[in-house]
């Protein structure tokens, strides 16, 4: 056990990169804290440049549309109480041990802060070429010539099929309306109203 299982730990929780911002946000948060006097506006330069650089490298690397989720001001009304409770934790320099070290877990925050203000739209679907399926145009008419000649002997089907299916029968990345079609086409199909 020791700093490689810490390591570890923190690799499987997190993308290598994020690490590697998060210690990068905070050396340079560092580096600026040592040009100030000892005290309190040193930690709280620490804290804050580190906070602020590695929430931008999160808003700008993530995996989802980034926007605010929030309206503007209820974003900037967050945000600072983010950075109220982040100050907060810095005041308690002189009563926590080690917090030298301890300063440093203030930054994660913003993940936090990041999925919750930040982002706009769900995780970004990976296309997989194989569940992308290409429906040649006969197919398409006879799909749209099936469904327009629907009746409600149909529909009730249709819920007796999604009633009794197996759920896990549908093939991945394969939606409702797809498997809708599907159905409807072969359907038709067997009652000869398409060819």
């Amino acid at each position: 056990m020791g700093i490689l299982s810490l390591v570890r730990l923190l690799t499987k929780l997190v993308k290598p990169g994020d690490l590697l911002a998060f210690v990068i946000s905070a050396l340079i948060g560092y580096m600026i804290s040592t040009y100030l006097p000892q005290g309190a506006w040193a930690n709280y330069t620490f804290i804050l440049v580190s906070y602020h650089l590695f929430l931008a490298w999160l808003v700008f690397d993530a995996e989802h549309d980034t926007g605010f989720s929030l309206p503007i001001l209820s974003t900037i009304a967050t945000h600072l109480a983010c950075l109220v409770l982040i100050v907060a934790f810095g005041t308690a320099r002189n009563s926590i041990p080690f917090f030298s070290y301890l300063r440093f877990g203030v930054v994660t925050l913003a993940f936090f802060e990041r999925d919750w203000l930040f982002q706009a739209g769900s995780h970004k679907q990976k296309e997989n070429p194989d569940t992308a399926k290409v429906i040649p145009a006969a197919e398409k008419a006879a799909v749209a010539k099936a469904i327009a000649t629907a009746t409600g002997d149909d529909h009730e089907a249709w819920m007796h099929y999604l009633a009794h299916r197996d759920p896990k029968s549908r093939k991945p990345g394969m939606s409702v309306k797809d498997e809708y079609e599907q159905w409807m086409l072969a359907r038709a199909k067997s009652q000869g109203k398409v060819s």
